[in-house]
């Protein structure tokens, strides 16, 4: 069982995480179909052309209800591998694309953690007192 740091530092990142995807999510919903055409155009990277809006669109999607999935605690894992997947494509057309590496980082970052929630305890309770 953790102890109660490891407990609070796991719910600080779950929560800190969720809320970054949130806002990210709602930017990206925000641009419209715009730019979930330009989302789903990354798929390229792997072959896929068609329907670029429509999985620019899921994608966004995936980014806020991924995001809130993290801060509420619900279906933790499973949103986490639908965020991964997202920032797999995300991190590998940022490479393929020639972009600097701190652009690489970020979609790496939220990838790595996203596998963080996916292997760890997935949901974490709130602290004890």
């Amino acid at each position: 069982m953790k102890n109660n740091n490891q407990t609070t530092a796991t719910l600080v990142l779950r929560i800190g995480i969720g809320v970054l995807f949130i806002i990210f999510g709602i930017m990206k919903l925000a641009g419209g179909p715009a730019t979930w055409a330009f989302l789903g155009g990354t798929l390229q990277t792997f072959g896929i052309t068609v329907w670029p809006a429509f999985w620019g669109f899921l994608a966004s999607l995936t980014e806020l209800l991924g995001g809130i999935a993290l801060v509420t605690g619900l279906l933790v894992r499973p949103a986490a591998l639908a965020l991964l997947m997202t920032m797999v494509v995300a991190t590998a057309f940022k490479i393929t694309s020639g972009a600097p590496f701190a652009e690489i980082s970020y979609p790496l970052a939220m990838g790595i953690v996203s596998l963080y929630f996916i292997i760890g305890e997935g949901k974490v309770a709130p602290v004890k007192a």
